[in-house]
């Protein structure tokens, strides 16, 4: 274990690495807001450029942006945001609460939909049942998450008129009641909560199902239907416990992927999470915000992994003792 958790530490500082360095290769300049004239009522002075850039550091050598970069990620110490003249850690912590919100319910969602779809489909296996789960999850899992999106904004934003076309919450209910104003944002998130429970809930089930298919030809469940056990016992009690080993694995790993999938679904509905916080950084060539959004992705994505690979070897003795 101590070996896998130095080849995650060395893939994290691989990755932040060339989080540091993908900003500084694109394009343009973080002052190139600041310095816009049709957006400011007069352009920068080289003086007034000059110190800005000392301000934010641009000015030193790319090496000592990189050792100073690193020891503030080690302080814990994510820089200056350009962009939103605040801390970094305070921008993207006021952004998450969203994210975990949305990412949080909908990986409530799929897993458990998944999960449950995938018993059934594997109890009633080549019935109508299970071949119309089977067609609708796959092409549901077809769509890019994006695509989705825009699909469930025209339909039921635009069209049918039932759900906001986007944000987290209304502007006049922000003081509003407690539960007015949770209600109003529940409706906010049904939509982008929908499409990524669509594109993600697929790999669940089938992978349910095959691990219920795999499970229930064991013979130890003949056995027990040959003692009498009720269908729903065997079901809940003997198939379903010995076929989650790897749902579970998939969840962790799913998790940091979903992180990905949302940021898309954001920048769709305009959800003010991190997601949306990243293309506004791209925007502006706001090096710190970008550096900052990027390495919380990082850090949990490369954390669910080797929640996975923990949880693997707990629930599985045969890994254990591998190792």
């Amino acid at each position: 274990m101590a070996a896998k958790v130095g080849q995650y530490l060395l893939t994290i500082w691989i990755v932040l690495s060339l989080n540091f360095l993908l900003p500084r290769l694109m394009p343009g300049n973080p002052l190139a807001q600041l310095d816009n004239p049709q957006g400011l009522p007069m352009p920068l002075s080289e003086e007034q450029r000059t110190r800005l850039m000392a301000y934010y550091g641009l000015d030193k050598p790319l090496f000592q942006q990189y050792t100073d970069y690193l020891s503030g990620l080690a302080r814990g110490e994510l820089g200056w945001s350009i962009s939103s003249n605040a801390p970094v850690l305070s921008v993207l912590v006021g952004r998450l609460r969203w994210t975990l919100l949305l990412v949080g319910t909908a990986t409530v969602l799929y897993v458990l939909l998944g999960i449950a779809l995938g018993s059934f489909s594997a109890w009633h296996r080549h019935s109508l049942a299970d071949k119309f789960l089977l067609t609708v999850t796959s092409v549901a899992g077809s769509f890019p998450p994006f695509f989705l999106a825009m699909l469930l904004i025209i339909v039921f934003g635009v069209r049918l008129g039932m759900f906001p076309l986007g944000g987290a919450q209304s502007p006049f209910m922000l003081q509003a009641a407690p539960l007015a104003r949770g209600l109003d944002i529940a409706r906010h998130m049904v939509l982008p909560t929908l499409a990524l429970v669509l594109t993600n809930v697929g790999e669940v089930y089938y992978l349910t199902r095959n691990a219920m298919v795999q499970t229930l030809g064991d013979t130890y469940i003949a056995v027990a239907r040959s003692k009498g056990l009720r269908e729903r016992r065997l079901l809940f009690g003997h198939a379903l416990p010995n076929a989650l080993l790897p749902i579970i694995t998939l969840i962790a790993l799913r998790f940091g992927a979903l992180v990905m999938g949302a940021v898309m679904v954001e920048v769709a509905f305009a959800y003010p999470g991190v997601g949306s916080a990243i293309v506004e950084a791209s925007v502006s060539r706001d090096y710190p915000l970008l550096q900052g959004a990027f390495a919380l992705i990082t850090v949990t994505i490369m954390g669910a992994n080797l929640l996975a690979d923990i949880l693997h070897g707990v629930l599985d003795p045969r890994v254990r003792h591998a190792t």
